[in-house]
Order: structure tokens, then C-alpha cells, then sequence
């Protein structure tokens, strides 16, 4: 499945193909499949069991736009301008798929008591899948959710990530022939000004917020003035409160930029993001203990191999930097590949985000597995090569062996559950939706 998915790469909000054939599998393994949820024709919900405890599994399945690359240590593309699992989501899904079923056969065999749910969840890519199923009650009932992701490291989470938030500024202008420019007002401008803007703003930020932001295209030749443009933004920062305060200094950044350019901010709108995700410490104890009895992935000579291939590109500093992305000690630079489970560094935030809102709703436990070497970033050709090959699939079903060891404890030990649940309780958290009632999950265009 995995590498079917990895073959058949889709993006946020296309995943027709990884969707279907998950819904498949489930369905035939017994479980009840529900394919389509509102505003998310590629989200699915599959559910086993009854009663409580109620443990759902959160899947992902979005590759990245251009990466594509073919499962080999050197740069191939497989399909020109196609897409690539350069995050591993091909194995995310699939990992939290084959626990479900293992969960499902426990319960038939009256091992376990409760109810088993698998969630496959678009569009992490953009920040939109979980933030739309959350607050249209999808997860209602949930006592727990476990996850996973990809990585160079096999190691709890135990600290937050970043808050973030995606929004798109659109510009409204008025179209005109360049010879006759003056007559024109240049959405293009705007949005150009708008990003210098942006970029000076940083200075009078606090230092851990930061953003990246795209043009999206316009699609006039340059012998006319563009009356349509917009920029697509992702602020990220370690707490959600920074956010609140970045986020209308940077739409009046927009509204001058607006003014500047005789145009129209004629929309802001915020398409996805999440809050600072939640970790809750006895779930990471006991994905540890589960991962320490599984004694880590099983990796091949050809898996070692291969990692070696792919570090030789690297210099030690680029390695290192690979290897502080994944909270990998010092001590572990010297290794091409992690096969066993290594303490967390010391780190205050992991630098990465997501569609977190429900760790602020529900407990919520993550850890990461090795699929590829130390060294490789997410988002580059070496992950995509690496999520295809066999490091990827051995690291898989560690994981996928990792979440159905943690869910049979949790459904057998109920001292457990309640350690889990009460330590959330503990937290006191307050949760505001971060998107209106009426927005819907959109896809956005890059022309």
C-alpha cells in the first residue's frame, strides 16, 4: 500500500487515489468505512469495535508539489513536474492503517475491549485536513489520538511545535496595456510590496515568529498590468498568542501596500493552521516502552547501504543541521542510519507544525521513526527517494508495530488511561476555533 501510494502521488486535497485504496483495505478487513466527510471528499473515518476506551489513529496522505524522484541515491525525477512524498506521508497513513486492522483483530478474538478508529486526514500540507474534521465534531468521543511521522530519529515527542497559521491576500487592481500603464493600477505591485513590507516588519517581531510566503501567479503576459494577484503566507511561531498579535500587524502591511498601489485588498482569507501542539507525557512514555520492546526498525545490509549512497552527499555540516531537525544528539552524527531509540536533545520547541488543534481538545501522543538517514530534511528529493525504498517501508511498520503495542496497553490497562486523560485534565487548556464556522477546505492554486 505504501509504496502504491508512493507511486500515485497526490496533493493536498487530491487524494483520490491513496484515499480509495486505504477505504479498500479497511473495508475488506471488517471495519465500518465511511469515505467523504464534509467539505473533505478524501478524509475517511474507519471504526471497529464499541465502547470505551475510544483510541483514534490519525493517517496522512498528501505528497509535495515537484518532488518528484525515483527510489534511487541520486537525483532522478520519475515523472517531469510531477509530485513527490518527500514527507513520507505514503507511509504515515499507511502505518496508522496496519495497526488498525492488527486493533480490529484483537477486539474480534476478545482480547481488547473498545473502539478502534483510524483517521485519514488530507491536506496536512496546507494546514487543513484535522483543523475542518475537529471542528465539525469528527473526533467526538476520542479519549486518545496517536500519531507518527517519518524522520531520521526513533524518539517520543515531548515538547511543542509551532503554532501556524496560512492565509492568502488577494489584490484587486485594474488591468491595463503597458504602453498605457498610467491608466492601470498593478495588483502585482501590491502584492510585491506587500512581501518588502512584510520582510521589514520582521525586524519588530519577536524573534521566534517567522513566515515564508509564495506569489501566486497572475497569468498575464508582462505587456499587461496584472488586476488580479495574490500572496499566500505561513507564520509560524512557538505559541499561538504570538500569532494573534503578528497577524493584523501584517494585514496592514497589506492595506498600505493596497493604498500604495491604487488597489484593493479584496479579500483575507485564512485558509488553515493550528495552535502549538499539546504532547502529553504519558502517551511518550509509553510509545517509549513499546518502541524499546520492538528493539527498534529492522533494517536490512541494503537499507545501510543505501543510507551511506544518500550521506555521501553531505558535508558534516549539512549533516549535522539534517540531524538537529529530528532532535538527534551529537552522539549519533557518526551514524548513516538509527536503528535504535534514542533519548530526546534537549530542545524547547520542535521546528516543525501542523493541523494541531485537537492535542488541545483530546490527549494526544506522537513519535517519530527513522525512514530515512541522518542527515536528509524532509521536503527534498532524498526523503522522496528514501519513502519509496526499503528504509522507508522497514521504518513503517516499526511505527505501525509502535501504535497497535500502545493502543493494546491502553485498551487493557485502564490505570493507564486514566493517567492519560487526567494529565490532560491537568493542563486546564482553553481552545478557540482558529477558522469560521462557514469556511469550507479549499485548494490553492499555483500558477
Amino acid at each position: 500500500m505504501a509504496r502504491d501510494i508512493w507511486e500515485n502521488p497526490e496533493v493536498s486535497l487530491e487524494e483520490v487515489y491513496a484515499s480509495n485504496l486505504q477505504a479498500k483495505v479497511l473495508e475488506d478487513a471488517g471495519l465500518k468505512v465511511t469515505l467523504g466527510l464534509k467539505g473533505l471528499p478524501t478524509a475517511l473515518i474507519a471504526e471497529y469495535g464499541n465502547g470505551k476506551p475510544v483510541i483514534g489513529i490519525l493517517g496522512e496522505y498528501d505528497a509535495l508539489e515537484s518532488l518528484s524522484q525515483d527510489s534511487i541515491s541520486k537525483r532522478k525525477v520519475r515523472v517531469e513536474g510531477g509530485h513527490g512524498h518527500g514527507c513520507g506521508h505514503n507511509l504515515l497513513g499507511t502505518a496508522g492503517v496496519g495497526a488498525v486492522i492488527a486493533i480490529k483483530k484483537a477486539i474480534e478474538r476478545k482480547e481488547l475491549h473498545g473502539t478502534i478508529r483510524y483517521y485519514g486526514c488530507p491536506a496536512e500540507e496546507e494546514l487543513v485536513g484535522k483543523l475542518f474534521m475537529l471542528r465539525d465534531g469528527y473526533f467526538n468521543h476520542c479519549d486518545a489520538l496517536l500519531y507518527w511521522h517519518p524522520s531520521s530519529n526513533n524518539t517520543p515527542w515531548r515538547v511543542p511545535c509551532l503554532a501556524s497559521t496560512s492565509i492568502v491576500f488577494s489584490f484587486k487592481g485594474l488591468t491595463a496595456h503597458a504602453p498605457q500603464a498610467h491608466l492601470g493600477r498593478s495588483a502585482l505591485d501590491a502584492v510585491e510590496l506587500m512581501n518588502v513590507g512584510a520582510n521589514y516588519l520582521r525586524e519588530h517581531l519577536p524573534r521566534e515568529v517567522m513566515f515564508h510566503y509564495s506569489i501566486l501567479g497572475n497569468g498575464i503576459a508582462p505587456n499587461t498590468v496584472p488586476d488580479r494577484c495574490q500572496s499566500w503566507y505561513m507564520v509560524r511561531a512557538p505559541k499561538r498568542s504570538y500569532l494573534d498579535e503578528t497577524f493584523p500587524r501584517l494585514v496592514d502591511v497589506a492595506k498600505g501596500a493596497a493604498m500604495m498601489t491604487g488597489t484593493t485588498l479584496e479579500n483575507v482569507e485564512v485558509l488553515g493552521g493550528g495552535n502549538d501542539m499539546v504532547m502529553n507525557q504519558t502517551l511518550a512514555d509509553l510509545f517509549v516502552k513499546n518502541m524499546n520492546e520492538l528493539n527498534g526498525p529492522s533494517f536490512t545490509d541494503e537499507d545501510y547501504s543505501f543510507a551511506k549512497e544518500i550521506n555521501k552527499q553531505f558535508t558534516p555540516e549539512q549533516k549535522s543541521m539534517g540531524a538537529q531537525a529530528f532532535q538527534i544528539p551529537p552522539e549519533y552524527y557518526d551514524k548513516d542510519l538509527l536503528d535504535e531509540v534514542v533519548p530526546v536533545a534537549n530542545v524547547k520547541v520542535l521546528p516543525i507544525s501542523g493541523d494541531a488543534d485537537l492535542s488541545w481538545v483530546y490527549p494526544f501522543g506522537a513519535f517519530y521513526c527513522a525512514t530515512w538517514p541522518i542527515g536528509v530534511f524532509t521536503h527534498t528529493w532524498q526523503a522522496t527517494a528514501c519513502t519509496g525504498s526499503g528504509i522507508g517501508m522497514h521504518g513503517m511498520l516499526f511505527a505501525s508495530k509502535t501504535l497497535a503495542g500502545a493502543c493494546y496497553e491502553l485498551m487493557t490497562d485502564d490505570n493507564l488511561m486514566q493517567r492519560v486523560k487526567k494529565e490532560f485534565k491537568d493542563l486546564d487548556l482553553h481552545y478557540k476555533v482558529n477558522i469560521g464556522a462557514d469556511s469550507v477546505p479549499r485548494k490553492v492554486i499555483l500558477r
